[in-house]
């Protein structure tokens, strides 16, 4: 009896060791998914930029007095006050699907409003400048936006480019909802009504090229990459430190190899596992009594 309960712990042994290896490989594959996915949509023009902050919801911000798409002047001369909100990496639902929006108060007194696509929807819109390096920045470009039909009858196609510079001090935290830019971070807001172009220079901690201690753990290490690591460190302990005590206990051989029966058997034990979980543990002797 008291070798059939052995065997039985250990084949629950290889039963949870196999459902641990199972869920580890399929944790690791997850994560690896994940991360492929991820860098595939959305990520930074070169590894040290950080984007999540400006990635995780919509941003907005108002100029006044400023020309923008569906723009006149009002009565006094003034221009309109334009509200953008953009969305890197995401759509806007409520702006066509678009990634940069615009509304434009027209100050004419009639309370009129209206609302272009400044930029389409961009996979991935980061790019370097000609003048990125350590501290240069990177951009944003959105083309493909609306259609426009300029006051002099002419039409052109909307565009945007947002032009990251580097700010150690300016971080940008977004919430549920859509969030203002910080005003300190608006550098410089401007339309082009040539090109049909918005052009925003903006400062943000995350365009600052990041410098990683050697002891730190990288960015784009997973959950399962951690796991497996803890995984193969553990079994090297377990096989190093094992092997050692057996060698001073005076064993030799494939002796030396801590638990080396269970080892050598573990192929008919991972069959044994399979049968015993599939049977749901009911034995293969129908019998109560031990053979002789």
């Amino acid at each position: 009896m008291a070798a059939r309960r052995s065997k039985q712990l250990e084949v629950w042994f290889v039963v949870f060791f196999s459902v641990w290896t199972s869920g580890l490989l399929a944790t690791t594959t997850g994560d690896a998914v994940r991360q492929l996915t991820d860098q595939a949509v959305c990520q930074p023009p070169v590894s040290g930029f950080d984007i999540q902050n400006i990635t995780e919801g919509s941003w907005t911000f108002t100029e006044t007095g400023q020309n923008c798409a569906g723009a006149v002047d009002g009565p006094n001369g003034s221009l309109s006050n334009c509200t953008y909100t953009v969305a890197f990496c995401q759509k806007l639902t409520n702006c066509n699907d678009g990634s940069v929006c615009v509304k434009t108060f027209n100050g004419t007194g009639k309370n009129q409003t209206v609302q272009h696509v400044q930029g389409g929807f961009i996979t991935n819109p980061f790019r370097v400048t000609d003048k990125s390096s350590l501290n240069g920045g990177f951009l944003a470009n959105f083309t493909k936006g609306d259609n426009y039909t300029k006051p002099d009858g002419s039409w052109c196609q909307l565009s945007a480019v947002f032009n990251f510079e580097c700010n150690r001090i300016l971080y940008w935290v977004p919430n549920e909802n859509t969030t203002a830019i910080p005003k300190t971070a608006l550098v410089k807001v401007k339309f082009d009504k040539a090109k049909c172009q918005l052009q925003a220079t903006v400062g943000y901690a995350g365009a600052c090229i990041s410098i990683t201690p050697a002891s730190a753990i990288p960015e784009n290490m997973t959950a399962g990459t951690v796991l497996i690591i803890i995984f193969f460190v553990s079994l090297t302990v377990y096989f190093t430190c094992g092997v050692m005590v057996n060698l001073v206990r005076g064993f030799r051989g494939k002796d030396v190899l801590p638990q080396a029966e269970f080892w050598t058997q573990l192929p008919v034990l991972i069959a044994d596992g399979f049968l015993f979980t599939c049977r749901c543990g009911a034995d293969q002797e129908k019998t109560g009594y031990d053979s002789i």
